[in-house]
């Protein structure tokens, strides 16, 4: 059965309270809740992937670089568990918005969303997670790895949305992919960076495009010539973000990786997603302070702490 109700929504009936050294806490109101949208939109960007552009009802929360929502197909559905999908753009339509999704239809899931077509429903569950701080005061230098571009392209068009307060910030964005073939969205990615400004660095295993290389010694050449300290903000395979996190921490400079996890429930509950805790934050870490929606000592919740993590979060060494 949805989850939806009869007027197209439903939110979290109770707030939590959990305790602390300094007496009992409310939990924040999730900002999230379910609704039934309609595809607006839906075709291929290459590599085998798909854009799908949903149009949702008035009163969904807009979400922000970063966070993700769940999508669930609705009845009668051959699948139970909804799939995680990044936001790749959002645009407002009077009171209500319309929100992108750049994925591969690899698995029983996602091939029923590829046979979706203009006017069909989908329950999306949302917004949720932790995004990208887009407001530190650095060089924003986005990466991206693949299909990890649609994050990216969000992020892109939010930072040109605070451009005209920080004229002095303009958005690097590093993609990378095996080959030609692979540098998902492309033409999206081009259109983006041209609207907003930036400058669109290619890296290719091959040298079919752009940099011959990964985008790690892309990214290793760019920084000497930015102006200014670069904030690095990724996604991507899980052994692209290792590497661009191991770099950040060699040279003490700020980067934040959306990870990737299996995340059937999106809010903490069956606890599926588990991310290792660095040294540090293992040290950090207080069982009296945490929402049991939250991780424990050992493990972090990708969908409730992440998907966004700074790189100091995680044991690298462990994350798989």
């Amino acid at each position: 059965m949805s989850l939806a109700s009869a007027s197209g929504a439903r939110r979290p009936a109770a707030r939590p309270s959990f305790k602390t050294d300094r007496g009992t806490v409310i939990a924040p109101q999730p900002a999230w809740s379910q609704m039934t949208a309609r595809v607006a939109g839906h075709r291929d960007v290459g590599a085998g992937h798909r854009w799908l552009e949903l149009a949702m009802p008035a009163g969904f929360v807009e979400p922000t670089p970063g966070q993700f929502v769940q999508l669930l197909l609705a009845d009668p559905s051959a699948v139970l568990l909804p799939r995680p999908m990044s936001v790749a753009g959002v645009r407002r339509l009077g009171r209500a918005l319309s929100i992108e999704f750049v994925y591969a239809p690899v698995g029983a899931g996602t091939r029923l969303l590829a046979a979706l077509e203009t006017g069909d429903a989908v329950d999306v569950l949302g917004p949720l997670g932790r995004g990208f701080p887009l407001d530190q005061p650095w060089v924003p230098v986005l990466i991206a790895g693949g299909r990890g571009v649609a994050p990216l392209l969000f992020a892109a068009d939010a930072l040109a949305g605070g451009a005209r307060r920080r004229a002095a910030l303009r958005c690097e964005f590093l993609f990378g992919a095996r080959d030609r073939a692979h540098l998902v969205a492309l033409a999206e990615a081009r259109s983006t960076l041209t609207r907003v400004g930036g400058r669109l660095h290619l890296a290719t295993d091959d040298g079919s495009a752009g940099f011959k290389g990964n985008v790690l010694a892309l990214l290793e050449g760019l920084a000497p010539r930015l102006d200014g300290t670069p904030v690095l903000h990724a996604c991507g395979p899980h052994a692209m973000l290792r590497a661009v996190a191991e770099w950040a921490l060699a040279r003490r400079v700020p980067a934040y990786l959306a990870m990737e996890s299996v995340m059937a429930c999106g809010t903490g509950v069956c606890r599926g997603c588990p991310l290792p805790r660095s040294s540090s934050a293992r040290a950090a870490f207080r069982s009296d302070r945490t929402p049991s929606l939250y991780g424990n000592h050992e493990f972090a919740m990708c969908c409730t702490e992440g998907p966004v993590f700074e790189a100091h979060d995680l044991d690298w060494a462990r994350v798989e």
